[in-house]
């Protein structure tokens, strides 16, 4: 499936909000015991976000800053129709290789079906806080030498 990326804007807002209320809500209403739609809207910075785009129509956001220890990825949603199509391993494997040379950062949900495609693509789980597992890809070195190769030809 071909999608494009591009870069967020404040018009996505309700988009990015309603797509993740809908993957999410039941996982909140389990663990924190509901949905707090005020803390979606003081962490939406549609300058860490990128929208995912398919025959012109957003299907879904990767939200990633960074931070003193190095990349966090705050978010990433696609819509339902998507899941378990490779796109969102798609979109994670990119973001890893061109960030291979340093640590990537998650907190998930320990139910979290996606937990499953983080540790496939190599996180670790380095912290645990009752259902909310905090989770790390340390950086590869064979990889970070094979891309510094590559950029070098």
């Amino acid at each position: 499936m071909k999608y494009s990326i591009r870069p967020a804007c404040d018009a996505d807002y309700q988009y990015c909000y309603r797509l993740t209320k809908r993957n999410m809500f039941d996982l909140f209403c389990r663990h924190w015991g509901g949905w707090a739609s005020g803390e979606f809207r003081k962490s939406f910075n549609p300058d860490h976000i990128s929208m995912v785009v398919m025959h012109g129509r957003r299907v879904g956001y990767l939200s990633v800053k960074r931070d003193d220890c190095g990349v966090y990825i705050e978010n990433i949603q696609l819509s339902p129709f998507l899941h378990g199509r490779g796109i969102g391993t798609e979109i994670l494997e990119q973001l890893l290789n061109r960030h291979c040379e340093e640590a990537i950062r998650l907190t998930t949900f320990s139910d979290n079906p996606a937990r499953r495609l983080y540790e496939r693509l190599g996180f670790i789980v380095t912290e645990r806080e009752e259902a909310t597992l905090r989770m790390a890809r340390l950086p590869n070195k064979a990889n970070a030498a094979d891309a510094k190769s590559r950029a070098a030809d």
